[in-house]
C-alpha cells in the first residue's frame, strides 16, 4: 500500500469527524505531496474548522457540513425536498403518459378495427322491390292520413305505416323519400327539424309537407 493510499485509509476511518491534519502529520510525517494528490482527485476535501484545517473523505464530507454548518443544512434539506416533489412530479407525469399512451392505442385498435370492417366485401343487399312509383303512393296516402296533413308532417310519424305496407327498413324510406322530393320538386317540401329525417346539404330535414 502506498503512502498515499495509507493516508487516505486513515482520513476515511476518520469520519464525518474528519482528522485533523496536524495529527496527520504527526502520524505519517510529511503528508502535503500526497494530500495535494488526494484533494485533486475529489478523494479528500480539507476544511478549517475553528483554528484549524480537517481532511475529510469524500464518503463522510457532506455529512459533515451537516453536522456543523446550518445554512448548509437548509439549503440540503431544500434541494432534496426540491427533488422529491420533482420525483413526485415526474410519477404523475409517467402515470399520465402511461394512460394516454393507453388511450392512444385503444383509439389506433379500434380505428384499425373499423378500417378493417370497412375493407371487407358486404354482401350484397337485396334489390329494392319498390318502385318510387309505387312509394309514392303509400307516401302520399300516409301523408293525407296524418292529423297533421293540412301543414307540415314529421316524417317519424309516418316511417313506421309506410315502412309496414312496403316492407321496406328505415335507411330504405329515408332514401326513397330523398329520391321521391328530389324528383317531384314542385309537389313536395322539406323542412329542417326533428330527430330523423333526410339530410340535406348537411342539416337534417324531418319534416314535409305537400305543396
Amino acid at each position: 500500500m502506498t503512502a498515499e493510499e495509507k493516508l487516505e485509509k486513515r482520513i476515511l476511518s476518520a469520519g464525518s469527524a474528519g482528522a485533523k491534519k496536524a495529527d496527520l502529520r504527526k502520524e505519517f510525517g510529511e503528508i502535503d505531496a500526497a494530500l495535494e494528490s488526494l484533494v485533486s482527485k475529489g478523494q479528500v476535501f480539507v476544511d478549517k474548522r475553528a483554528s484549524a484545517y480537517y481532511c475529510f473523505h469524500k464518503d463522510h464530507y457532506v455529512q459533515s457540513l451537516l453536522n456543523t454548518d446550518p445554512r448548509f443544512r437548509l439549503t440540503y434539506d431544500l434541494i432534496k425536498s426540491l427533488e422529491e416533489t420533482v420525483s413526485a412530479s415526474n410519477r404523475e407525469v409517467s402515470r399520465a403518459v402511461e394512460a394516454l399512451a393507453g388511450n392512444i392505442s385503444n383509439l389506433a385498435r379500434l380505428v384499425t378495427e373499423r378500417a378493417e370492417a370497412r375493407s371487407v366485401p358486404a354482401s350484397a343487399a337485396p334489390a329494392r322491390s319498390i318502385s318510387v312509383g309505387d312509394f309514392k303512393k303509400e307516401f302520399d296516402s300516409a301523408l293525407a292520413n296524418s292529423a297533421s296533413s293540412i301543414g307540415w308532417v314529421e316524417l317519424a310519424k309516418v316511417r313506421s305505416d309506410v315502412c309496414g305496407k312496403c316492407g321496406i327498413t328505415g335507411d330504405d324510406f329515408y332514401r326513397l323519400v330523398g329520391e321521391l322530393t328530389g324528383q317531384y320538386q314542385d309537389k313536395y317540401e322539406l323542412s329542417t327539424g326533428g330527430g330523423e329525417g333526410v339530410m340535406v346539404r348537411g342539416l337534417l330535414h324531418g319534416f314535409v309537407r305537400c305543396i
